[in-house]
């Protein structure tokens, strides 16, 4: 087992971190917070994280709680990638590269809000500036059912059982939360036999992966009860699964576990921490003199580097930290006759293989179970009309636009509106058509597609960010 580092390795890391942060102009920032007194990272993680800032031009900086922490951070380590245009919270393992990766490709192309929603009927723990949520799902009772058997009252009569066994979780009928909330989901399996014994196997999920559970007892954990006295082994399930969520958060090596922030912790600015958004300085660039003649038929260039992804999609706010990217997209525009985009058309195209959220899991899921890749190779989208301030391409002047067109996926055919920006550009002598857009999907209104667990809409809709270049086809 790797050794967990101990704060006085730090010492050289951070300050080497603090001096050569305070002399990197670069825009774009990869933070890392950490607890002092309590580190619990290891070393090859943050080894890892600090490759990826370099393999990703970020400048990557350590910053202990011990000079003292945003009002906004409740537990450690967090990770927060800043750039001109704002700053986002990494929602997820922090060992997990591909994720960390996806997260700030994406906030590159937007930040993540922060919304609120509510919860119902969900156990919650809540200890210094930590909001720690762990809600239960109790499936159907299998096996045999007794006489006048309700349904809504044994979940009802469970839920509160499962409570009582707690000593640090709470059942609340409502609460708020946000992304800073963590989380641990758990399943409750019950079953009860021909003598009325009742067994229970259970589950525990991360919130940060809802495939694979961190904790599983398929067999019964205690020995089968009897029915009437199914309170007492509820609560008893419940304070084993609270030690397990308990032993996870201060042991976790696949990058679950944390550190409380106290109520007295330090708190500072960001600007206190050197941290201040800085805005970009204009650039300014005259296209219209090195654009010459264009032709009608246009194509999208390969990218040059294939791990930079051409579309970033996540849900809506508060869940918008389920995201991912499609690296690859195949299409053609044509202008009209007149080299305008008033009557142009076109079809873009992409592979369900090409979509990703990061991690294997993820991938299987959403290309097999959702997209269903083998029936449904391909999304696509088709466009007939464009309307806007549709001026002369060669004028060098970007144009804000609507397209408006069919997209269809898992057979399934919607009308949709493109919001995009795009405008001709001049790289090493040769003409490109730079395109900027963003829509959105009825996810699951259009397509019957289940999201992750939050609220509507915004579990329901995905929204999508696009940027690639057109070149010109002969």
């Amino acid at each position: 087992m790797v050794t967990k580092i101990i704060w006085t390795c730090f010492l050289g890391l951070f300050g080497w971190a603090l001096v050569h942060n305070a002399f990197d102009s670069r825009q774009e920032k990869l933070i890392l917070f950490l607890s002092s007194d309590k580190p619990i990272m290891m070393q090859e993680d943050i080894d890892s994280i600090k490759q990826l800032a370099e393999n990703m031009k970020l400048d990557f900086m350590v910053k202990a709680d011990s000079l003292g922490l945003p009002e906004e951070i409740r537990t450690l380590p967090s990770i927060y990638f800043q750039n001109e245009q704002g700053r986002s919270q990494f929602y997820g393992r922090y060992s997990s590269m591909s994720r960390l990766r996806n997260f700030v490709r994406t906030s590159k192309m937007v930040h993540h809000k922060d919304a609120g929603s509510q919860k119902q009927n969900v156990l919650v723990w809540q200890d210094g500036k930590a909001d720690i949520i762990a809600p239960i799902k109790i499936t159907k009772l299998e096996g045999r059912q007794p006489i006048g058997f309700d349904s809504l009252q044994f979940v009802h009569s469970a839920h509160q059982a499962i409570a009582s066994g707690m000593q640090k979780f709470r059942l609340l009928q409502e609460h708020e939360i946000d992304k800073k909330t963590k989380g641990f989901y758990f399943n409750i399996y019950p079953y009860l036999d021909e003598q009325d014994k009742l067994s229970i196997c259970y589950e525990v999920f991360s919130q940060y992966n809802c495939v694979r559970p961190i904790s599983r007892e398929l067999e019964p954990v205690i020995p089968p009860f009897a029915w009437q006295d199914r309170a007492a082994g509820f609560a008893e399930i419940g304070s084993m699964i609270e030690n397990d969520i308990l032993g996870h958060i201060e042991h976790s090596e696949i990058g679950d576990a944390f550190r409380i922030v106290p109520n007295d912790a330090k708190t500072v600015s960001w600007e206190q921490l050197g941290l201040a958004i800085e805005a970009a300085e204009a650039e300014t660039e005259d296209t219209a003199a090195t654009i010459g003649t264009i032709g009608r038929k246009w194509t999208v260039e390969p990218r040059e580097h294939l791990d930079e992804p051409i579309i970033i999609f996540s849900f809506l706010s508060p869940v918008d930290n389920y995201a991912g990217e499609v690296k690859a997209l195949e299409g053609e525009l044509q202008l009209s006759e007149e080299l305008s985009l008033a009557g142009a058309v076109g079809k873009f195209t992409v592979s369900i293989a090409d979509v990703t959220m990061g991690t294997d899991e993820f991938d299987d899921a959403v290309q097999n179970k959702m997209l269903k890749k083998s029936l449904y190779p391909e999304a696509q989208f088709e466009f007939t009309q464009i309307k806007g301030n549709l001026g002369g391409l060669q004028d060098g002047a970007y144009q804000k636009l609507n397209v408006f067109g069919t997209f269809t996926m898992l057979g399934i055919s919607i009308p949709i509106e493109v919001e995009s920006r795009i405008g001709l550009v001049n790289e090493g002598g040769v003409t490109k058509m730079d395109v900027s857009c963003n829509f959105e999907l009825p996810l699951f209104e259009e397509f019957r597609v289940k999201g992750p667990d939050g609220p509507s809409p915004a579990k329901d809709i995905l929204q999508f960010y696009m940027n690639f270049k057109l070149v010109e086809s002969f």
